[in-house]
């Protein structure tokens, strides 16, 4: 058994996508909505006696290691890596890609450019306007810890020395990881500078752990006219950093959001530590008011449920509504945090009335609701003018809602406010045309095409076979039967097993790889709802598969007749007495019933 054999061995797919879906048994397997696309019923099914996955809504299958590369994004020796220290198996040495060891380098320095920032913070002299900035905020110790918060000095060269001298880095290694740049000298041509110099620093994980990049803010006590700069920055993109794909805080949240089965998105560093030191901690913190695509599959894979906690005056940003539509296609359902005034941030509401704020994410108001109510404020008062100004506003957005019910009732809502009839509201409606940058996103799976119901016999008929577990017992003329050929090679090979003898899961391993996921297929998708007698199902379901063979030969012999009559009857006695035994015999099988 090699180490990757091993690992499997060790780890129970059940158990592990249990730990991300919330799965229900069903017959033998489980069941669950798809992680990896939008669906209403569940289509995910997970076999314990297989130790693989597959949904049969959007295609994706494999095993424990596929799981995690498909749902964590990890690269396969990430996955291995991680399922290897979970079973407790020591890896041989691997040599990685070059892109991998990019990563997996940056990922290193980061680890000790965090600490060597935490240091200087904590217990540096330097660190002391950081410091008392950060208790200005209301940031306590506890969380300064938790979050490995930093500091980098002014004079941005500390860490570049430290370390290409101490730590024995390449010029190289520190340009690629993002948190340096290039500045030049008029003697010493060009050195590398620290991007945060001058900042409390924030480090970046990913929702595995790994610290993929910082921002920084600056501390007002620092900042003088001759070097402002932007309030806040991030680092740029890396091999280990994608800004469009993280979310600030995540990886600390992510049992919380779990657990409270919704996550609040709030916007910046300290609206997310705040909110933490308050008790509310199923939350993550964007860049902005508007979120990306990836963002919302990322916080799709832990909660169905989103409320938006953003600065106040967001539903007036076309960017954050067009995020809105995204969240809402990809089947979240998405809320609103209103709060209460004069707080216009979650930073400031946490920070001096913490039990109002966890009030407040207990009381949303859905996001639609939320974007009328705001254009009705922002264009205040009503007059001709406002009107138009509010449909200008809002209906770019509520004809984008994909439930015909849901868009009528909220065109009632806004013709109620407007003090006008709905049929001018949708009148209006029905006039705009999407602006060319708005979002429609189309269902997550393709059409399906319809099935035969020959062929869907067959599937059955042959699944059958296999979780009777005495496929011997069966014999059925591959060629004649089966119309797919795949489904001739798979009762080929099973009528050749061996009495009593019959694994599964080692017979797969037999099976050549197109064959493998055929067979696995079969097994998945029938093997929920088991008939009493197994033998009985199968006996019933060759006769059903025979009859539809029979009618298709009486119709393909009737088109023959028709041509033999054209042909002045030639061969028309043979074809009638090849239809009329057929005949016969489809009597005959219907007279069983």
């Amino acid at each position: 058994m090699d180490q990757i054999e091993e690992i499997k061995s060790k780890i129970d797919i059940v158990d592990l996508i249990g730990e991300y879906v919330s799965l229900k048994k069903a017959g033998r397997n489980f069941k669950a909505l798809c992680p990896f696309h939008h669906e209403k019923t569940p289509s995910f099914i997970v076999s314990p006696e297989l130790q693989i996955f597959k949904c049969f809504g959007c295609g994706a299958s494999g095993d424990i290691i596929k799981f995690l590369q498909l749902y964590e994004k990890m690269d396969f020796w990430e996955a291995v890596e991680f399922l290897a220290k979970r079973a407790g198996v020591k890896l041989q040495q691997h040599q990685y890609n070059p892109e991998e060891e990019v990563r997996r380098q940056i990922y290193g320095l980061n680890q000790i450019a965090a600490q060597f920032y935490h240091f200087l913070l904590l217990r540096h002299p330097l660190g002391q306007p950081a410091r008392q900035y950060l208790k200005s905020r209301g940031i306590n110790a506890d969380t300064i810890e938790k979050f490995q918060l930093g500091f980098s000095p002014l004079q941005g060269t500390a860490l570049t020395q430290y370390l290409l001298k101490k730590k024995g880095f390449r010029p190289q290694e520190l340009q690629q990881s993002g948190i340096f740049f290039q500045l030049k000298q008029p003697l010493n041509g060009y050195r590398l500078f620290d991007r945060f110099h001058g900042r409390i620093v924030f480090p970046l994980y990913d929702h595995r752990g790994n610290i993929t990049s910082f921002s920084g803010r600056l501390i007002p006590s620092l900042l003088s006219k001759e070097n402002e700069r932007g309030k806040y920055i991030n680092g740029p993109e890396t091999a280990a950093y994608h800004k469009s794909h993280h979310l600030f805080g995540l990886y600390f949240s992510r049992d919380f959001i779990r657990r409270e089965k919704s996550i609040i998105l709030v916007e910046g560093e300290f609206d997310y530590l705040s909110s933490w030191q308050a008790g509310v901690r199923n939350l993550a913190a964007v860049k902005g008011t508007a979120f990306t695509l990836e963002q919302i599959k990322l916080l799709r894979r832990f909660t169905g449920k989103l409320k938006l906690a953003l600065d106040s005056d967001f539903a007036g940003e076309q960017a954050a509504l067009r995020s809105i539509n995204l969240a809402e296609n990809e089947g979240l359902e998405v809320s609103v945090v209103s709060l209460p005034p004069p707080f216009k941030d979650p930073d400031e509401l946490a920070e001096k009335k913490p039990r109002a704020w966890q009030k407040a994410v207990e009381k949303t108001i859905p996001v639609w609701d939320f974007v009328i109510q705001s254009a009705l404020k922002r264009f205040a008062p009503l007059n001709p003018q406002a009107k138009k100004n509010i449909l200008a506003a809002t209906l770019p957005f509520l004809r984008q809602i994909g439930n015909e019910v849901v868009r009528l009732d909220y065109y009632h809502k806004l013709a109620l406010a407007l003090e006008t009839n709905v049929e001018a509201v949708i009148i209006e409606a029905n006039k705009q045309i999407p602006a060319a940058n708005s979002v429609l996103v189309p269902g997550a799976s393709p059409p399906k095409l319809p099935v035969d119901r020959a062929t869907l016999l067959e599937d059955y008929i042959l699944s059958l076979v296999i979780l009777s577990r005495h496929p011997h017992k069966y014999h059925f003329r591959p060629a004649t039967f089966f119309a797919k050929r795949v489904y001739q090679l798979l009762q080929d090979y099973l009528s050749k097993t061996r009495k009593n003898k019959f694994n599964t899961t080692l017979f797969i391993k037999t099976l050549p790889r197109e064959l493998q996921d055929k067979l696995q297929e079969l097994i998945l998708r029938w093997s929920e709802n088991l008939p009493g007698s197994i033998a009985k199902e199968i006996e019933q379901t060759k006769q059903e598969l025979e009859k539809i063979r029979l009618h298709q030969k009486l119709k393909k012999i009737g088109q023959q007749i028709a041509q033999a009559e054209q042909k002045q009857g030639v061969g028309l006695g043979l074809l009638g007495k090849k239809f009329q035994k057929i005949s016969r015999r489809l009597i005959a099988l219907e007279k069983r019933k």
